[in-house]
């Protein structure tokens, strides 16, 4: 799971696609992140990257790119209205550092796994599409992942949601937030005790 994770986050990044109904465009940004998995692993196994370097060249190539704020607020859902511009924003710099962990943790975690993409994304409707895609690893049956996208008229396509073998990740990370909330009492709480399921660092 660090691994389908790790590729989620990737698959989160801004990269510049041609038009909002372009089904080849919409699959051009999971076609990198895929790409620059593989690549830092092969670095990362090669013993070029050491863990620490690999955070950094995370924190520094990737993370500017990703729309922590949109992706944080919707994670905090319903709370998120409740909470203070200053809670938002801790929430958003917190969040952003378990992606980072998580995706560094993936890279290890990482065994030999193969992301299957289609050339073109089904385009739903002007600036929505979907794309039908396997995760396929050896002496197992394919793992099915289906990507959400949203086009962003200055930031290109962009990963909204993933659905990994039915289960919706998106509202995952929503409900282990309103949980967190539940148990700690409070929306402060639950932004201090924040970790991702796959194992990200808080």
């Amino acid at each position: 799971m660090r691994f389908l994770l790790s590729l989620i986050i990737l698959s989160s990044l801004n990269v510049l696609a041609q038009a909002d109904s372009d089904p080849k465009a919409a699959t051009a940004s999971l076609f990198v992140a895929r790409d620059a998995f593989y690549a830092d692993v092969s670095k990362f196994r090669a013993g070029d990257l050491s863990e620490e370097q690999l955070v950094q060249r995370i924190a520094e190539q990737f993370i500017p790119l990703i729309d922590d704020r949109k992706i944080a607020l919707r994670v905090m859902g319903r709370f998120a209205r409740q909470a203070t511009e200053d809670q938002r924003k801790k929430f958003t710099v917190r969040l952003q550092s378990s992606l980072v962990d998580t995706y560094a943790r993936g890279l290890a975690a990482y065994g030999g796994e193969r992301l299957v993409l289609p050339e073109e994304a089904m385009i739903l409707r002007t600036g929505r599409a979907r794309v039908e895609a396997k995760l396929e690893s050896p002496g197992k049956d394919p793992l099915p992942i289906q990507f959400a996208l949203g086009y962003d008229e200055k930031r290109g396509w962009i990963v909204e949601n993933v659905v990994i073998a039915g289960i919706n990740l998106g509202l995952t990370l929503r409900n282990q937030f309103a949980d967190l909330v539940r148990t700690s009492g409070s929306v402060d709480g639950a932004i201090n005790a924040w970790t991702l399921s796959a194992g990200g660092s808080g």
